[in-house]
């Protein structure tokens, strides 16, 4: 995957998520030196971010603030002038997010203007109806 130098590493972003990342790299990825992108989104950064959005509870201050940077960040990306990056975004990020309505119901509070245009084509591209209804009721707002 090229590079956008406007991105930043999801690593350095996300402090939070360095452990699992360096978890990730030792157990699969070690020769390569790195985490491709693809499963560093897919299998550190979706599993964080699912967890927040399907909760029952509300949201701590610092939780809704940290939403925000992150979706901010994948915002950023699928801005980008990367296909591979913009990718990232729809068929990583977006997809799985959309594997469950009350997650994308969440997420939707977060998502910037062009993710939710990726969000709208992955959905229609699954079929999914319901995720659909969601999406057009959200830029029904706008």
């Amino acid at each position: 995957m090229s590079r956008d130098k406007n991105i930043i590493p999801l690593k350095s972003l996300l402090p939070v998520l360095n452990n699992l990342y360096i978890k990730e790299l030792n157990e699969l990825w070690k020769e390569e030196g790195e985490v491709p992108p693809h499963v560093a989104f897919g299998n550190i950064l979706n599993p964080y971010l699912i967890n927040l959005l399907q909760v029952n509870h509300e949201l701590t201050k610092s939780e809704e603030k940290l939403l925000l940077i992150i979706f901010g960040f994948i915002e950023q990306m699928a801005l980008s002038n990367d296909e591979d990056v913009r990718n990232v975004v729809s068929v990583t990020v977006m997809a799985r997010l959309g594997d469950n309505t009350t997650v994308l119901t969440n997420a939707l509070k977060y998502i910037g203007e062009q993710t939710k245009v990726f969000s709208k084509e992955i959905e229609s591209s699954y079929r999914r109806s319901d995720n659909l209804k969601i999406l057009d009721s959200t830029f029904a707002k706008h």
